[in-house]
């Protein structure tokens, strides 16, 4: 009689595992959870309650990533193009549409579908990297209202994204151009989703042309680094013409100015003072029992 052989794991270390493989999935599972459960107040506390613990782990293994993507109500994509030119016809018209356009991802080229998705995160990737470039005058304005850590940070986050363009059109020169000796030049390009009204009244396609969206690439101003609007806009004039509230004909002329405007509100408002104190004081000389002016 052969003796029954030892088991390969002991109760213990069945436990162990078991406990880690519930703890992993439910890793894999509370993000999506946590979209899902989101309201105007917030997260649920209970989903909230369950994710605090496994959030650093869900990070390392980048299991935290957005689902806004596979909502029902997805935002736009954006995507690459490569424009692909000759550097002797672009010196001689820099207005000239470029010989080749070609746009990544793009189902015609990247095929099996995990190497479209991967082309596709590249250029989410590189759209989340932009960093517009920064004025000149951005470092005379160091101080209270401009910290000078936070102009290192723009600064930084500029040569990240150049880093990257970068890189990418070396890519693009020796993969896709054909090797040095043409221009090659990168744009984001951002891909809108038609409306609900839109697609259900006029039939319009998901590829529409006019979807497409070329991102520029344009240097941030001085207000909008600073957070700062302008306190005060200057006000057009009127020239249409505008009833008369005793029911005169409407009258028509000449551009109202700023400052004409200002004046006749100004007597306007002085009128109705004038005319509010002499009732008043008919007012009071009726229940006087004098006789009214």
């Amino acid at each position: 009689m052969s003796e029954s052989s030892p088991p390969l794991l002991s109760r213990r270390w069945k436990v162990i595992l078991s406990v880690a493989i519930l703890a992993h999935l439910t890793a894999v599972f509370a993000p999506p959870m946590a979209f899902q459960s989101r309201g105007p107040r917030g997260l649920s506390p209970s989903v909230a309650t369950l994710l605090d613990p496994l959030a650093s782990y869900g990070q390392m293994l980048y299991l935290d990533r957005g689902y806004a993507f596979f909502a029902p109500d997805p935002g736009p994509s954006h995507l690459i193009t490569v424009e692909i030119d000759d550097p002797a016809s672009t010196d001689a018209d820099a207005n000239r549409s470029p010989a080749e356009v070609r746009r990544f991802p793009s189902l015609n080229d990247q095929w099996p579908r995990l190497l479209y998705h991967r082309h596709f995160m590249l250029a989410e990737f590189l759209n989340d990297s932009y960093q517009p470039a920064l004025p000149i005058e951005a470092a005379s304005l160091v101080g209270p209202d401009l910290p000078a850590e936070e102009l290192r940070q723009w600064r930084l986050g500029r040569k990240r994204y150049e880093a990257i363009v970068g890189s990418m059109t070396k890519h693009a020169v020796s993969r896709i151009a054909g090797g040095p000796g043409k221009v090659v030049k990168i744009n984001r390009v951002e891909h809108l989703i038609p409306d609900f009204v839109g697609f259900t009244t006029r039939n319009v396609p998901l590829n529409e042309a006019d979807s497409y969206i070329t991102l520029e690439d344009f240097p941030i101003t001085l207000e909008t680094l600073l957070g700062s609007r302008p306190e005060s806009l200057p006000q057009p004039g009127f020239t249409e013409p505008v009833p008369a509230p005793t029911g005169e004909p409407a009258k028509t002329g000449e551009p109202i100015s700023n400052e004409k405007a200002a004046n006749d509100s100004r007597d306007s408002k002085e009128n109705l003072t004038n005319e509010s104190e002499t009732t008043e004081a008919k007012t009071e000389s009726t229940v006087d029992g004098e006789a009214a002016p």
